[in-house]
């Protein structure tokens, strides 16, 4: 019988047995289908039939609801999560008698996926479905920026986002066809300017999410060092960000490089009191320079999140109750708002403190730490299910995996060298 059992998890972990197989096949499915559903509404809508935003959020759950099925297995750690942390919602919903479905699938996606490839654990699959991702990009980026005229009459962005009320007719100044409003920059690019005002969306229809992507992509290709084609990924990963002008793609990226050698040093208690230590700095910073204009800027971003914070009222700050100030510009006042400072404090707690079973998978969890530790400060697009389905499916795969021990071999040579010695 333990024998038995022993090959039924060792044809489990190669992915033989069917419930692996169906695994595999909803984690590619959903997962690129997370990256490309707008794109194929966008058609849609262009081609067909008008689409609203009750048809982006069907797509969102039949994709979420076939990775859960697929992530469930005999450990309850999903299913208890979910049941803690919607339990948890319901209060703050009753205290501000205001329902919030939004907030629960901002937590709940990531949670899903991030369960998916914890279970999967398949490095190979994650490195195919990274490079299969980040071609597919790439060659409808490609596809935007040369052919832009033939790109718009089989993808309207603009009339896409007019279509599901996110863009108003005002904030396009009459038009309905063309590009995302962010799709051009009114000054110069600040990344290789000879490519001209153009900022590439690709499937993702606005620029902001590609060059979220890139350092999400560039970050596994940095860490996954014994993948055969990590520095085609990277390459990609950098043409995304350059064909976005994505000044916040491009620092993240040096900055995850430069701290790379550091994640495994840096105690977890660090991490932990990361974000909080930014929102004492932005609450202080608010307080001391009051009311000021912002630009688009970075600086400029910082400064507005640091009056949002200043600003809020104690009961919302606490999650009792709830507020129509816009938080999109900043991930940090956006995360208070939605979940409060308990479910903010106990939401990332769980993700630094969760299960890591090599240390070296730690790596990827603190590239993304600071990649969220970052972007909170100038946007709350990290909760987007557009590249929040690949992210944390890798962030769940690298904590479960086994890698294999770079030191062995000079183990092993010692050990040698000691037993002839000992001769």
């Amino acid at each position: 019988m333990a024998a038995a059992e022993t090959i039924r998890i060792a044809e489990e972990r190669n992915g033989f047995s069917p419930a692996i197989q169906f695994a595999r096949f909803v984690a590619v499915a959903s997962v690129l289908g997370t990256l490309t559903f707008n794109l194929f509404l966008c058609f849609v809508n262009t081609r067909i039939t008008a689409m609203s935003d009750s048809h982006v959020m069907l797509m969102e759950m039949a994709l979420t609801g076939g990775a859960f099925v697929a992530a469930l297995d005999r450990r309850p750690g999903l299913p208890l999560f979910l049941a803690i942390f919607v339990s948890y919602m319901l209060l703050l919903f009753a205290l501000r008698q205001q329902t919030d479905l939004k907030a629960i699938r901002d937590v709940a996606s990531p949670a899903i996926f991030f369960a998916l490839g914890y279970k999967l654990r398949d490095l190979r699959l994650a490195d195919r479905l990274a490079l299969a991702a980040g071609v597919v990009t790439l060659t409808f980026a490609l596809f935007e920026y040369l052919m832009l005229d033939t790109y718009l009459e089989w993808f309207n962005v603009l009339g896409y986002y007019i279509s599901r009320g996110a863009v108003t007719l005002q904030d396009s100044f009459g038009a309905t066809k063309g590009l995302f409003i962010s799709g051009t920059r009114p000054e110069p690019r600040t990344i290789l300017p000879f490519l001209g005002q153009h900022r590439v969306s690709s499937v993702f229809l606005e620029p902001v999410s590609m060059g979220n992507f890139g350092v999400i992509l560039y970050s596994w290709g940095l860490f996954r060092s014994e993948c055969r084609y990590r520095w085609l990924l990277m390459i990609i990963a950098l043409s995304l960000v350059t064909m976005a002008d994505a000044r916040f793609g491009l620092y993240t990226c040096i900055v995850v490089t430069v701290m790379r050698p550091l994640f495994s040093m840096t105690p977890k208690q660090i991490w932990i009191i990361a974000p909080f230590l930014f929102l004492t700095i932005f609450a202080l910073y608010g307080l001391v320079i009051g009311y000021d204009d912002t630009d688009n800027g970075i600086g400029g971003r910082f400064t507005a999140t640091a009056i949002i914070l200043t600003n809020l009222p104690s009961s919302v700050i606490f999650g009792a109750e709830a507020t129509d100030v816009f938080t999109a510009d900043s991930g940090y006042a956006y995360t208070l708002t939605k979940f409060g400072l308990f479910g903010f404090v106990g939401l990332w707690t769980t993700f630094v403190l969760l299960p890591v079973s090599h240390a070296r998978g730690w790596t990827f969890r603190g590239m993304m730490i600071i990649y969220l530790l970052l972007i909170m400060i100038i946007s709350n697009s990290f909760y987007s299910v557009k590249t929040g389905g690949l992210m944390w499916f890798l962030t769940g795969v690298a904590s479960a995996a086994s890698f294999v021990d770079r030191t062995g071999w000079l183990n092993g040579l010692l050990a040698r060298f000691q037993a002839r010695a000992e001769r």
